[in-house]
C-alpha cells in the first residue's frame, strides 16, 4: 500500500474515532439527565430464546403490534384532513381518497389495516391458546390480549361511522340496534350511543372522539401492560426440538429486532400494495332516508350477522348478547380454570373440541354471510 493509502486510511480512523467518541460522550449526557440508558441497555441485551428466534408462529404478536402502530400513524395523518362534522365528513373523506397527494394511500393503509389487525390478533390469539400459554405467570398476558381484541372491534365499529357514507351509517344503525337487544339497559345504551332519537352530528362526534382519543389511549397502555408480560418468556416447549432451543439465547439487537423490522416491513409493503391495486371503498353519502338500502358490516362481524338469522324476533338476543358473552367469559375464565401443567391440546379434549367448534362455526357463519351477498 502507498504512503498516501497509509495517509488516508489513519485520517478515516481518526474521524471514525471522534465520532464514536461524541456519540460516547452524547449519550452519557442523555443517560445522566434521563436515566434511559439502563432501561435501554436491558431492552437491548434483553435474552431471547432459540425457541422463539427460530419459530415463525412467534411472529404473530411483534406482527399485530406493528399494525397497531401502522393504525394509529395512518390515522394521525388522517385526522389533519378529516372534519367531523355531517355537512363535510363525506367531502373530507373524499378528499382524502381522490384528491389529497398520497390520500388514497393512507386511507388504504388504515382500511386495509383494520382486516390486518382482526387477523393477526385472532392468530396469535390461537397460537396462545394451543400452546397453553395463558397459564401461570402468564394470566395477565392472556387476559390483556383478549381485551386487545374487544378493543379493535370498538376501534372498528366506532371507525365505520366517520367516513359517513351509506355502508357505515347502516352498518352503525344495525350496531346500535343489535346493543338496543339489550335486556333491561337496552334503551339507555342506544341513547348513549346515538346522543338521540337518531344517527346525527352527536353521534358522530361521540363515535370520532371515542375512535380518536379514548380508545387510542386505552390501546397504549394495554399494549405497554401486554409487552411488559414477555418478561415470563414463552410457554413451555412441548417438543424435543423446541425444549432443546429453549436453553439457548440470543440478545434482542441485533437478532430479534432485525425479524421484527422485517415483519413490520412486509405487512407494510402488503398493505402499500393493496392500497395500489385496489383503492379502500367509499360508498355515496349517508342517505337516512333510504330505507332500500341493504346494511352489510364489515367481514370480521359477518359471523355475528348471520347468526341473527338464526335467532329471529323475541329470541335475537340470544345472538346478539348471550352467545358472544358466554365466548368471551369463557376466554377470560380460560386460564383459571384450566390449571393443570400440560400444554399440549390433544391430551385437553373437552377445551381443543370447544375451541375447534367455535372457531368451525365462525368460519361457516362468515362463508354463509359472503355467499348471500
Amino acid at each position: 500500500m502507498t504512503e498516501k493509502g497509509l495517509t488516508s486510511r489513519a485520517r478515516l480512523h481518526s474521524i471514525q474515532g471522534r465520532t464514536n467518541g461524541l456519540l460516547r460522550l452524547a449519550a452519557v449526557w442523555v443517560d445522566e439527565r434521563t436515566g434511559l440508558g439502563k432501561p435501554l441497555d436491558a431492552l437491548l441485551n434483553y435474552p431471547v430464546s432459540l425457541q422463539v428466534q427460530k419459530n415463525a408462529l412467534y411472529l404473530l404478536g411483534s406482527l399485530a403490534f406493528a399494525s397497531f402502530m401502522l393504525q394509529m400513524f395512518s390515522g394521525f395523518l388522517l385526522i389533519i384532513y378529516y372534519t367531523p362534522a355531517l355537512d363535510s365528513a363525506y367531502n373530507s373523506v373524499d378528499y382524502i381518497n381522490y384528491i389529497l397527494p398520497l390520500g388514497w394511500l393512507v386511507r388504504g393503509i388504515h382500511v386495509y389495516n383494520a382486516s390486518a389487525i382482526f387477523v393477526l390478533t385472532f392468530l396469535h390469539l390461537l397460537r396462545t391458546f394451543f400452546t397453553s400459554a395463558y397459564k401461570k405467570p402468564r394470566e395477565i398476558t392472556w387476559l390483556s390480549g383478549v381485551v386487545l381484541m374487544l378493543v379493535t372491534a370498538v376501534f372498528a365499529f366506532t371507525g365505520a361511522l366517520l367516513p359517513w357514507d351509506q355502508d357505515g351509517y347502516w352498518a352503525t344503525v344495525v350496531g346500535v340496534n343489535i346493543a338496543g337487544s339489550t335486556p333491561l339497559l337496552g334503551n339507555w345504551l342506544m341513547h348513549l350511543m346515538r346522543g338521540g332519537a337518531h344517527l346525527g352530528q352527536v353521534t358522530l362526534t361521540r363515535f370520532y372522539f371515542v375512535h380518536t382519543v379514548i380508545m387510542p389511549g386505552i390501546l397504549v397502555a394495554l399494549i405497554a401492560l401486554h409487552v411488559s408480560q414477555l418478561r415470563h418468556g414463552p410457554a413451555r416447549a412441548t417438543s424435543q426440538r423446541g425444549k432443546a432451543l429453549s436453553y439457548k439465547f440470543v440478545p434482542f439487537f441485533p437478532y430479534r429486532m432485525f425479524v421484527h423490522i422485517l415483519a413490520g416491513l412486509g405487512l407494510s409493503i402488503l398493505l402499500i400494495y393493496l392500497s395500489w391495486h385496489q383503492r379502500a371503498p367509499l360508498d355515496f353519502p349517508a342517505d337516512p332516508t333510504d330505507t332500500s338500502f341493504t346494511p352489510r358490516p364489515e367481514w370480521y362481524f359477518l359471523s355475528l350477522f348471520q347468526l341473527i338469522h338464526y335467532f329471529p324476533g323475541r329470541l335475537e338476543p340470544i345472538a346478539t348478547q348471550l352467545i358472544p358473552m358466554l365466548i368471551i367469559g369463557g376466554m377470560f375464565l380460560l386460564p383459571f380454570v384450566d390449571r393443570n401443567s400440560e400444554h399440549r391440546p390433544w391430551p385437553k379434549p373437552v377445551l381443543t373440541v370447544i375451541a375447534l367448534f367455535i372457531i368451525t362455526m365462525m368460519l361457516v357463519l362468515t362463508f354463509l354471510a359472503l355467499a348471500t351477498e
